[in-house]
């Protein structure tokens, strides 16, 4: 998966400073607007409704003051691959839209559970199928193989992916995030939403990831590879401590924001 670790020249640099201990909030700033297409998408994700701020931001320092280093590194990273969900490849169809979805529960998720960082579930949320973008990119003529599996023997994706390829868009996702440098919380739920075990590294945010997901796919939101429903893990449910009145409740409260992307 080479390919996909080689980002545009001002992303690499916007990243560097990023990663850079010395870098002030400023100094991103004005590495960011100097690519004004790149800093219009980072604006545009996050006042879509994804991180659910207390104020727009229309600008590239209000973002950094409003975001901070580790999220911008990730928005920044999911600005520059949103050209790569690609519709026009049919494996791809409607995974943005699965992918908003997933953010805006992941991120109500959150509040509802009194983190500190709702932001960062939303990220994950929205970057957690990254590896299915991968392997469509990566892997073109193997796609037909998957989807012919997952059509004809009614099989999940991520076990489609498995047979096919010998590992999952979780894994790919994994490696992909790994590479580019984001944060492990932000790595292991994009890595581990489809296999999640409670012994594994920021398994609380995983759960967040994985109850999201299913919620997203339940409400029919885009396309995340298959019709079938996963199973909630009940470790998962358990850690959580949620129960039935909070998915209502949250779900409720993201509902308006999501009928947009409901299928017909």
């Amino acid at each position: 998966m080479g390919d996909m670790t080689a980002s545009p020249v001002s992303v690499q640099r916007v990243l560097a400073m990023l990663s850079n201990p010395s870098a002030s909030a400023n100094d991103v700033a004005r590495e960011l607007a100097r690519d004004q297409v790149l800093s219009a998408k980072v604006l545009k994700l996050m006042n879509s409704g994804i991180c659910a701020l207390q104020r727009p931001a229309a600008t590239t320092s209000l973002a950094m003051v409003l975001m901070g280093f580790d999220l911008m590194r990730s928005l920044v990273l999911s600005a520059s691959m949103y050209d790569l969900f690609d519709p026009r490849i049919k494996s791809l169809e409607g995974l943005w839209d699965h992918s908003t979805g997933s953010a805006k529960i992941a991120n109500a998720l959150a509040i509802r559970l009194h983190v500190s960082d709702p932001e960062q579930y939303a990220v994950a949320g929205l970057l957690h199928d990254i590896g299915v973008v991968a392997i469509a990119h990566v892997f073109p003529a193997e796609v037909p193989k998957i989807r012919a599996l997952v059509a004809e023997r009614g099989v999940m994706v991520v076990d489609a992916e498995r047979e096919v390829l010998g590992f999952t868009h979780g894994d790919a996702g994994l490696w992909l995030m790994q590479q580019w440098g984001l944060p492990s919380q932000l790595v292991a739920p994009i890595g581990f939403h489809h296999d999640f075990d409670v012994e594994t590294e920021h398994s609380f945010r995983t759960a967040v990831v994985h109850v999201a997901d299913i919620l997203s796919r339940a409400k029919g939101l885009g396309n995340a590879g298959d019709r079938l429903m996963p199973t909630m893990n009940p470790a998962a449910w358990e850690l959580l401590g949620l129960t039935m009145d909070d998915l209502r409740d949250v779900m409720v409260q993201v509902d308006a924001e999501l009928k947009p992307l409901a299928r017909c």
